[in-house]
């Protein structure tokens, strides 16, 4: 592995990759390295934006479109984050003869509202919003389809699951996402009163019941990161404002976990992370799909916005997944009962990165991959650090510039100075900040320090509404198009 890619590659040699591929799929690491460093994509190409549910997973991008009669979302197109030979190809035509990978699944029987995919199972999981007769109550249907067939995947049990939202039926009409991780697919109502449901995709066993929460992530193949407002905790106040972070063990049925912030007022708290998959699921694509991220680097986010009323943009915290991993084994030397308590102290100021609310704008749900994270933000933002005193957001600032923020140590390591390109400009930040932010009518001072380099584009990105990334790729969806800015170069060219 390097800069915390692994090289998952080489494969389907039959496609007519260069024999010596292995080789190239490392020196193209470093091409990578050098085109991020300086957010110099390699091409640039569009998905014209008339589609709806956008997912990225696997070196390849999936969007839904209503084809060519319009009405439903009824088409799923993938293609791989490599762009075409030919850069004046129109990807609602027929595709033609070229090395990458491709697929369009057809007149799907369902009109599709969310997607997860997983190209090494073959497997796209459509979320379907179904109405009950006579009744205003919504209902979903999960499908599970193999994405070469378009027909129910072999391996899975039942061809789809009906779902009946069972905490609150009348908060069942909210945001609902889908989430996979290996054979593991989950369901959330992001919204108070919400929840989220797990189940194995192939037996259809529910293996997580319904758990209240208005926020989840998958940190481990045998764990789920739940944020819940603790409305019913007899161990907390009924605000709604207050919320519990807990640890949810599959294995163990039960909540073995209260992980402790320094702050419990989270209004409107959203997780993000990216769609991992075990290294035995091998993406068919043979470029973009090569690089996995390395696991033991990920990072997971949480955006809130603070309990001030002139809060313009929500703060944002980036955790080391590792880092709590083993805050919560350590938890549990001593455990008498579920759930235990995770010292803030213990992990926190050293395992996580909280940004004010004047610094970054809010992520996309897809916004995060391995160890890096894009966004937006100002343009001084790395520049100075003034507003870790004074952070109260001035709303004539403009969240326009582009910037990945990386918290691999490797390119940190190399950064040890800061480094002006044409294009961008780089900034290592390794220091411990702290800054205050009201909790309960007093203010509480939030100290952390997890290393991170910061590549902050020159370029301002306007009229977009979400910024995507992938080891190889940033996407930023616009007006009328989904841009991909690729640091791949296109293998024709080799």
């Amino acid at each position: 592995g390097v800069d915390g890619l692994l090289v998952v590659g080489p494969r389907n040699r039959h496609l007519g990759y260069p024999s010596s591929s292995a080789q190239h799929l490392l020196d193209e690491i470093f091409r990578i390295r050098e085109a991020t460093k300086e957010l110099s994509p390699r091409s640039v190409w569009k998905i014209p934006n008339e589609h709806g549910p956008l997912e990225i997973s696997d070196g390849i991008i999936c969007f839904v479109s209503s084809g060519r009669g319009g009405g439903q979302l009824k088409t799923c197109h993938f293609h791989e984050m490599l762009a075409p030979a030919d850069q004046n190809y129109n990807l609602f035509q027929p595709y033609p003869t070229e090395k990458r990978y491709v697929n369009t699944m057809r007149d799907i029987d369902a009109g599709v509202t969310d997607i997860v995919f997983s190209t090494g199972s073959d497997l796209v999981v459509l979320l379907e919003r179904t109405t009950a007769p006579n009744t205003d109550r919504v209902d979903h249907r999960l499908h599970f389809r193999a994405i070469s067939t378009g027909r129910p995947h072999p391996e899975a049990t039942l061809p789809h699951i009906e779902y009946i939202y069972p905490l609150s039926p009348a908060f069942s009409s909210g945001t609902w996402l889908l989430q996979l991780y290996g054979d593991m697919v989950a369901l959330l109502l992001v919204q108070n009163g919400g929840g989220v449901t797990v189940w194995n995709w192939k037996s259809g066993e529910v293996i997580v019941p319904c758990q209240s929460a208005v926020a989840s992530i998958f940190l481990s193949q045998n764990q789920l990161l739940l944020i819940a407002n603790t409305k019913g905790d007899p161990l907390s106040s009924n605000d709604q404002e207050k919320m519990n972070i807990v640890v949810y063990s599959i294995s163990e049925r039960c909540i073995t976990h209260r992980i402790r912030l320094p702050v419990s007022t989270l209004r409107h708290p959203f997780l993000f992370t990216y769609p991992r998959q075990t290294l035995t699921q091998i993406s068919p694509a043979q470029i973009a799909g090569a690089f996995a991220p390395d696991p033991s680097l990920d990072i997971f986010a949480l955006q809130f916005w603070p309990a001030v009323a002139d809060a313009v943009h929500p703060c944002v915290v980036v955790f080391s997944t590792q880092g709590l991993l083993e805050a919560c084994e350590a938890a549990l030397v001593d455990r008498e009962q579920y759930p235990v308590d995770v010292d803030w102290n213990t992990w926190g100021p050293k395992g996580s990165r909280w940004f004010p609310p004047n610094c970054l704008h809010a992520p996309s749900e897809r916004g995060i991959h391995g160890a890096r994270m894009v966004t937006t933000t100002r343009s001084d933002a790395f520049d100075v650090f003034d507003w870790i005193d004074d952070w109260r957001p001035n709303r004539d600032e403009i969240f326009n510039y582009p910037v990945v923020l990386d918290f691999n140590p490797r390119p940190i390591l190399r950064g040890a100075t800061d480094c002006d390109f044409p294009l961008c400009r780089n900034t290592v930040v390794r220091d411990m900040w702290s800054w205050s932010i009201p909790e309960d009518e007093k203010t509480v001072s939030i100290e952390s320090g997890l290393p991170f380099r910061a590549f902050v584009s020159k370029a301002e990105c306007f009229h977009h509404s979400g910024a995507h990334l992938h080891s190889t790729a940033v996407v930023f969806s616009k007006d009328t198009s989904d841009d991909i800015y690729s640091f791949l170069q296109h293998p024709n060219l080799w």
